[in-house]
């Protein structure tokens, strides 16, 4: 059932990703046309700024949702339906928080804007933000209950039809009219319709959730959730410093048009982290199942595939973009929008560490491990941010993005898998980065590969050179991994165990 479930959430959630790709790229295509580039980076501004209202949360949903996975295994319903009532309670109150805020920080708005002075409507446009911050609060806890029950892959049809509709409507707006405002409230209005159409789906799914019958979490697992909560929120807050505060500080310090542009890239990357989310989420909610009925060995040797798993997507999805990212931004939107080669070194670079620790990440949150590190994003966000303010002045985006990487190779880069090995798999470290070493390496060596060959096609002959690009950059690293892993448990546990059995089945 476990890797039934897993099975299901993984083609699901990459069919979603696929299509909101394709959608996603012609819709900004349309936008830079239609609106502009300072909307765009408002855009971006707008979403890093309301991130921190965001932080009110505390994470409260992670630690709920991390205590529904044994009384969901065992059948226990009172201490289902209790988490789940506790759940939507904290949220109703979270969501007006979240807007008194939203509202608190409106005024200082023109701080973080520089050159921005074709802007307008930023007041309904800041409102049109918060509105769609505030209202996934109200079914968050549906959305929290069928993910601890492994069971997304059943909104996959709402969750499809809100991409497909929400990216035509937004299409004919922008080809029709070319207003931002009209094209916000549009997107409104099908989050709005997204949120009602999963409370009705989860409550038809779990209709024994429905009851007037107050539950209550018992005291000792009411602590745990707080004591998680307040761990959570630290990291949240470390999380926000580390990742949302660099369009803030682009903005701020050099413009908001080169948010927009700096945006372009981080689309294209932000897909990448989502199709690798979408892997080993797939995963996820099966590791906290794992977790807490199996052995360490057993963890463990699951966790040497699925970070195998993690290297493979992200390695080659690097390679890709090392190969393709600036001709196929250049024919995508036009080369005025291409940045400067140390710039896209660095957004590249940033994806592989960050992507790598995914799986680490993983099982540590899937292991229940929030209070051992509750200080360390705080010190990887301060690193950030404070080097961000320094090298913004040096370098511009690029110096943002190598205060990036410094924090976290200071931290985070090897706080998460330390701790889980520590904790989870009572193992020592160094174990970890031996496989770490060895997958960076045979990635080196692809990479180098598939560039010389790449360097055999011409970049200026369109959508042609770019699919020619991306294949070499897929099956060089693809050929390479496979010769030099094939003997490993790892590889030989994920060809054979996994995928030649399910396209058996």
């Amino acid at each position: 059932m476990r890797t039934d479930n897993s099975r299901k959430n993984l083609i699901s959630g990459i069919s979603v990703t696929l299509l909101v790709t394709l959608l996603g790229f012609f819709t900004r295509r349309v936008f830079v046309d239609s609106v502009g580039l300072e909307y765009l980076g408002l855009n971006g501004l707008l979403t890093n700024i309301l991130a921190v209202v965001s932080l009110l949360e505390g994470g409260i949903g992670t630690s709920i949702v991390y205590n529904l996975y044994k009384p969901l295994a065992e059948g226990d319903r009172p201490r289902i339906i209790a988490l789940v009532q506790l759940y939507r309670r904290l949220y109703r109150y979270i969501a007006a928080g979240i807007v008194a805020m939203g509202l608190a920080i409106y005024p200082f708005l023109d701080v973080f804007i520089k050159e921005g002075e074709g802007l307008r409507h930023v007041t309904v446009v800041f409102a049109i933000f918060l509105f769609n911050s505030v209202v996934p609060y109200f079914s968050a806890y549906r959305w929290g209950l069928i993910n601890a029950d492994q069971k997304l892959w059943r909104l996959t049809g709402v969750n499809v039809a809100y991409q497909v509709g929400v990216s035509l409507a937004k299409l004919a707006i922008l080809w029709s009219t070319g207003n931002y405002v009209l094209y916000l409230v549009v997107e409104a209005i099908f989050v709005l319709g997204l949120n009602v159409a999963v409370v009705r789906r989860v409550g038809r799914l779990y209709p024994w959730i429905r009851t007037r019958v107050r539950h209550t979490v018992e005291p000792a697992l009411r602590r745990t959730i707080t004591a998680n909560s307040g761990a959570l929120f630290l990291h949240s807050l470390g999380g926000w410093m580390a990742h949302s505060t660099d369009n803030i500080v682009i903005s701020s310090a050099v413009s908001i048009s080169a948010v927009g542009l700096y945006s372009n890239y981080t689309l294209i990357t932000s897909y990448v982290g989502t199709f690798t989310a979408q892997i080993l989420n797939s995963f996820a909610e099966s590791v906290g199942n794992l977790v807490a009925s199996e052995s360490r060995e057993r963890v463990h040797a699951v966790f040497r595939v699925i970070f195998l798993v993690n290297f493979l997507v992200v390695s080659i999805s690097v390679i890709v973009l090392a190969n393709v990212v600036d001709p196929f931004i250049a024919w995508w939107l036009g080369p005025e929008y291409v940045l400067d080669t140390a710039t896209v070194v660095v957004v590249l670079v940033n994806l592989y560490i960050f992507g790598m620790r995914s799986s680490a990440l993983t099982f540590k949150v899937k292991s229940g491990i929030f209070l051992q590190d509750r200080f360390s994003p705080l010190i990887q966000g301060a690193i950030n941010l404070a080097l961000s303010l320094v090298f913004v002045r040096l370098w511009g985006i690029a110096g943002v993005l190598v205060a990036t990487t410094v924090s976290v190779l200071a931290v985070g880069f090897w706080q998460y898998p330390r701790l889980v090995y520590k904790y989870t798999f009572g193992r020592p470290l160094r174990e970890y980065f031996a496989r770490w070493g060895v997958y960076t390496a045979l990635a080196v060596v692809a990479l180098v590969a598939s560039h010389l060959l790449c360097g055999f096609i011409p970049v200026d002959t369109g959508l042609g050179s770019l699919i020619a690009r991306g294949a070499v950059s897929v099956v060089v690293p693809a050929t390479i991994y496979l010769l030099a892993l094939w003997r490993t448990v790892e590889m030989r546990a994920l060809m054979g165990d996994y995928l030649l059995k399910k396209l058996k089945r």
